[in-house]
């Protein structure tokens, strides 16, 4: 009885917890950029990419971008442009717009973050 109460909380639970941000894996296949982007990691939360470099290689320039499967207009970026070291974790506000040709900033409270779909758009090894 406990595993079909178990079981059957599961699924009430399952569409919350499917309503997340979705993390596209690289779709490029240039072994280079393969490799610089392997062992990175990144996650998203109010406004803010972590980026942790777990890799094999120093990284000199990073750029996530995100994109809203809800407003297809929507268009973040969070560029890390001073690059990671081998190890280390460094955070940055993502800064949305809207349209093409729009520096104006979107409020981070019309963001939808379930609805955001990110990934790593440019990675350059540090020389």
């Amino acid at each position: 009885m406990n595993k079909l109460l178990i079981f059957s909380l599961f699924l009430a639970l399952a569409p919350q917890i499917a309503k997340c941000q979705t993390y596209k894996a690289p779709t490029s296949t240039n072994k280079i950029f393969l490799g610089t982007v392997k062992g990175i990691s990144y996650t998203y939360q109010n406004g803010v990419i972590t980026v942790k470099n777990n890799g094999q290689y120093n990284i000199g320039t990073l750029r996530i971008s995100a994109e809203s499967t809800a407003d297809k207009e929507l268009y973040g970026v969070a560029l890390f442009e001073d690059g990671l070291d081998k190890g280390q974790t460094q955070k940055t506000t993502v800064y949305f717009t809207r349209g093409l040709d729009n520096d104006k900033e979107i409020p981070l409270k019309e963001i939808d973050a379930k609805k955001l779909v990110l990934w790593i758009d440019k990675a350059t090894r540090a020389q």
